[in-house]
């Protein structure tokens, strides 16, 4: 049992014994997701992406201009209906496995990480940092899917 993530196109795959937490703005856990202006400044980066500036894609460009996760971070500490929504989920996390799920596939950054790392290193909750795989998932397909993981 663990405080995990994934991305909504997996949320079907889940198994049934696990919970689901949409961590996007709009779905009911606003305190979890980035905020308005976070968010728009990240829309707006990633529209003045260019081949030529070195990042990978438009998603890690706008990423790294809008010093997303250090902005995430701070957001997030500072918001005691965030951290105590947080310590709630990290509390049933270790009955049953509790999934963080966004938009973003594993080879983008994504908040979720960023919710997992506080969760595990300020609140002591148990987090499986892991993708999730659906058991049927060939074992070739499952190592590709664990070579895009890192993000940062």
């Amino acid at each position: 049992m663990a405080l995990r993530q994934t991305y909504l196109s997996m949320k079907s795959k889940l198994p049934s014994s696990s919970e689901v937490v949409l961590v996007m703005r709009g779905r009911g856990n606003d305190e979890l997701a980035p905020s308005k202006d976070l968010l728009d400044e990240f829309n707006r980066l990633k529209g003045c992406f260019s081949p030529a500036s070195g990042f990978e894609s438009p998603i890690h460009y706008a990423w790294a201009k809008s010093n997303y996760a250090e902005r995430f971070l701070a957001q997030v500490r500072q918001s005691k209906p965030a951290m105590s929504r947080l310590r709630e989920l990290a509390e049933r996390a270790r009955t049953h496995d509790v999934f963080l799920v966004c938009y973003e596939g594993y080879d983008k950054p994504c908040h979720r990480r960023l919710l997992l790392e506080i969760a595990e290193k300020e609140l002591g909750a148990e987090v499986d940092n892991g993708p999730f795989l659906p058991e049927k998932t060939a074992p070739r397909e499952a190592a590709k899917q664990e070579e895009a993981i890192p993000l940062f």
